[in-house]
């Protein structure tokens, strides 16, 4: 397992000092929140160009506090640095797969999947599952992260709610296509 402060200090890292200690004293005060905004603010003001697993681990980071939805926006602003990556955050947009129609049973088929990450290698999506709600949206937060086939027919691999990173580090670490496999 990946522990959380070694994944949020690299992340911090990517900033010049002294911000990059402000984001690493948001997490000694339990100010996560805050301190992502710091950290995607930093990156936009000092034009960091990113690895496309940099801002993909962010938006993981993003979504375990929470915050994901807030932040996507300006995470997505946030410039590139054009190198060939393992993975690509997805821009959000209206793609939506019923999670029944790629062989999910029971409370699984009742999820509507929205599409986050890529895997470049080998296709496969990490995606979040979201219920609908009453009112005809989706639920706010995740229940549920799914990697599912490149050819969005099957679920391969599926998560709980609590399990964000080890789903990332799933797609990351069990391609077929990956270069020390």
């Amino acid at each position: 397992m990946t522990d959380k402060i070694v994944i949020w200090n690299r992340l911090a890292a990517l900033l010049p000092e002294p911000e990059a200690q402000h984001v690493r004293d948001a997490w000694d005060i339990g100010e996560q929140e805050a301190g992502l905004s710091m950290l995607i603010a930093g990156l936009l003001d000092h034009r960091v160009r990113l690895s496309e697993t940099d801002r993909a681990q962010i938006s993981v980071v993003s979504e375990i506090w929470g915050e994901r939805e807030n932040l996507a926006g300006r995470l997505l602003q946030c410039g590139g640095d054009g190198r060939p990556a393992a993975v690509e955050l997805l821009d959000p947009d209206d793609v939506v797969l019923d999670a029944a129609e790629l062989g999910a049973e029971g409370d699984l088929a009742q999820l509507l999947l929205v599409p986050w990450i890529e895997c470049t290698r080998c296709g496969r999506t990490l995606m979040r599952g979201h219920t609908l709600e009453h009112w005809g949206d989706l639920s706010y937060l995740a229940s549920h992260y799914l990697i599912v086939s490149p050819d969005d027919e099957s679920i391969e691999r599926e998560f709980s709610d609590e399990s964000k990173q080890a789903a990332f580090d799933a797609l990351l670490d069990d391609c077929p296509h990956r270069a020390d496999a």
